[in-house]
C-alpha cells in the first residue's frame, strides 16, 4: 500500500523538516522513511544528519540558523514567533527550502518542529501537517501554528494527551503511537554490561537525553546513597568536579544502548521521546525523571507517565530520598509497562500515516477548527 493522491493515483511527495536540535526528529523522519508510503524528501541542518537517515528517502542540507561559531542570531521577534532574526543567513535558509520543496514537487509539508517554518509552508501553498508535542504550549506562537496548520500529529498515544489541548485542537490532532521496534529487547538475549565488575551485583542503567544532559553531580549523589547498586551511565552528562565513586561508570553517547539497557535491573531515564521509546523497548523496571526543557516538554510527558505499572515518576533527581528503597521496589516487582501503554505495531502505525495523509490533502478543515474561526 502507498499513499496517492486521489486524483492521480501518483505516489505522495511529502517534505518532512526536522529540527537539528538532539537527534528524535531525524529519527522520526527515519521512522516515515521506514514505512515506504510517500516518496519522502527530509531537510535539516547541516550535512552530518543525512547519516542518520537509511532507505529511501532525499535529503537536502540547510543552511546553520545561527552563526558559524553556534551563538543564535540577535533575536527579539513579536510576540508570534520563538526564533525569527534578521540576517541574510536566514534568508538564504528560507530560500533553500522553497526552492527544496519545489524541486521536489512536495504534495504536504510535515513540520517537526518549527513556528516559523509551519507558517512559511502554510503561506508557501502547502498542506501543513505540524508535529504535536508535549508541554505547556499555550503560547502565541504554538496557537499560531496549531491554529493554521492542516493537521497536527503526535507520536504518542492520545490516553497521553492534554485534556484542554483535546478540547482545544482534538479535532485536528492525530495520534499515531510510538513506532514499536522491529525486534523488542524483551525478545533479545541480555548482553553483557560493559566495565562490569559482577554481574552479581545488581544494575542501574541511566540514560539522558542527547538534546541536554545531566548533571553528573546529581548520578554521584544517587550511587553514593545507593552503593550496592552498580550505576552505568549512557549518554550527555555536565561535568563535575567530584570524584567518582567506585560503583559509577560514564560511558557516554552510545550508539545502540537497547543491549545495555535489557540487561539492567532498573533503568533510569529521561523523558525524551526517545528515551522513553528505547526504555519501553527494554521492558525493564523504570525511573522517569525529566530533564528540563523548553515549554515544560519532559516534565508533562514524565506526568502522563505516572501510574504506568512497574515505572516511576519523580519530578527531579532531588525528589528521590531513598534510592535504595525505590530501586529495591522496582526490582522486585513488575517490568514496565511502557511497551503496552505507548508501542503500537508497524501496520497500525503505517495505517494511522496514511489516514492522516488522506485526511490532510483532502483539503477539509474539521469543523470544530472551522468554527473556532468564523466570525
Amino acid at each position: 500500500m502507498i499513499a496517492a493522491d486521489p486524483g492521480t493515483g501518483r505516489r505522495l511527495r511529502l517534505a518532512y523538516y526536522a529540527h537539528h536540535h538532539g537527534t528524535g526528529h531525524l529519527r522520526h523522519a527515519q521512522n516515515v522513511a521506514s514505512l515506504d508510503l510517500v516518496d519522502l524528501l527530509v531537510t535539516s541542518t547541516g550535512p552530518r544528519n543525512r547519516a542518520l537517515l537509511q532507505g529511501p528517502a532525499e535529503y537536502v542540507s540547510l543552511e546553520p540558523d545561527v552563526r558559524p561559531d553556534g551563538v543564535p542570531f540577535e533575536n527579539a521577534p513579536p510576540p508570534e514567533f520563538h526564533y525569527a532574526p534578521t540576517h541574510p543567513a536566514i534568508r538564504r535558509r528560507f530560500a533553500q527550502l522553497s526552492r527544496a520543496w519545489a524541486d521536489f514537487g512536495a504534495d504536504a509539508v510535515l513540520v517537526d518542529v518549527s513556528v516559523e517554518v509551519a507558517m512559511f509552508a502554510r503561506l508557501s501553498g502547502y498542506p501543513v501537517l505540524f508535529r504535536r508535542m508535549p508541554g505547556n504550549r499555550t503560547d502565541p506562537g504554538h496557537a499560531l501554528a496549531y491554529g493554521s496548520a492542516t493537521r497536527l500529529l503526535a507520536y504518542y498515544p492520545a490516553a497521553l494527551e492534554d485534556p484542554a489541548h483535546l478540547a482545544a485542537h482534538g479535532a485536528k490532532s492525530a495520534y499515531l503511537g510510538m513506532l514499536a521496534p522491529a525486534r523488542s529487547q524483551a525478545d533479545a538475549a541480555p548482553a553483557p554490561l560493559p566495565a562490569q565488575p559482577s554481574r552479581a551485583r545488581r544494575q542501574v542503567v541511566v540514560q539522558t537525553s542527547l538534546g541536554g544532559g545531566v548533571g553528573l553531580d546529581r548520578i554521584v549523589r544517587a550511587a553514593r546513597v545507593a552503593p550496592s547498586w552498580d550505576w552505568q551511565v549512557a549518554g550527555r552528562v555536565d561535568g563535575t568536579t567530584q570524584p567518582l565513586p567506585g560503583n559509577l561508570h560514564v560511558l557516554g553517547v552510545v550508539a545502540e544502548p537497547g543491549p545495555l539497557l535489557a540487561a539492567a535491573d532498573v533503568v533510569v531515564t529521561s523523558a525524551g521521546h526517545n528515551a522513553i521509546a528505547a526504555s519501553a523497548a527494554a521492558r525493564r523496571p523504570a525511573v522517569v525523571i525529566p530533564e528540563e526543557r523548553p515549554f515544560g516538554e519532559q516534565a508533562a510527558f514524565a506526568e502522563r507517565l505516572r501510574g504506568i505499572p512497574g515505572t516511576s515518576v519523580a519530578s527531579s533527581w532531588e525528589a528521590v530520598h531513598d534510592w535504595p528503597a525505590l530501586l529495591e521496589a522496582l526490582a522486585s516487582g513488575p517490568p514496565s509497562g511502557l511497551a503496552d501503554a505507548l508501542f503500537v505495531g508497524r501496520e497500525a502505525f503505517r495505517d494511522g500515516f496514511a489516514a492522516l495523509l488522506h485526511d490532510a490533502l483532502a483539503g477539509e478543515e474539521p469543523a470544530g477548527d472551522r468554527s473556532a474561526r468564523a466570525g
